[in-house]
């Protein structure tokens, strides 16, 4: 994870996320050379090296990419890819 925010991006550490934070995320697959795209995405809580976010604004291409994702996991509903839900990262 990159700190953009600043002039000289450096690497972010999760634990240095807040709940409240707003992140912009580019999420690769496993098996796939492209990435997914959230332009938006607020943190819900961190813990340890996951985090659990919001999902703002996102491209309807990339939402079903993420539910296609989801559903394949079997480990969550497909809905729960869906613009203002949220979801759970690895970071």
């Amino acid at each position: 994870m990159y700190e953009l925010s600043s002039s000289h991006p450096v690497i972010l550490n999760p634990k240095k996320l807040r709940p409240g934070d707003y992140v912009k995320l580019r999420l690769w697959f496993p098996d796939e050379d492209t990435f997914s795209a959230i332009e938006l995405a607020e943190v819900q809580w961190v813990k340890n090296e996951w985090i659990q976010i919001e999902l703002l604004l996102v491209s309807s291409k990339d939402q079903s990419r993420l539910r296609q994702f989801v559903a394949s996991e079997g480990n969550h509903p497909a809905a729960s890819a869906r613009t203002g839900q949220q979801i759970m990262i690895r970071a």
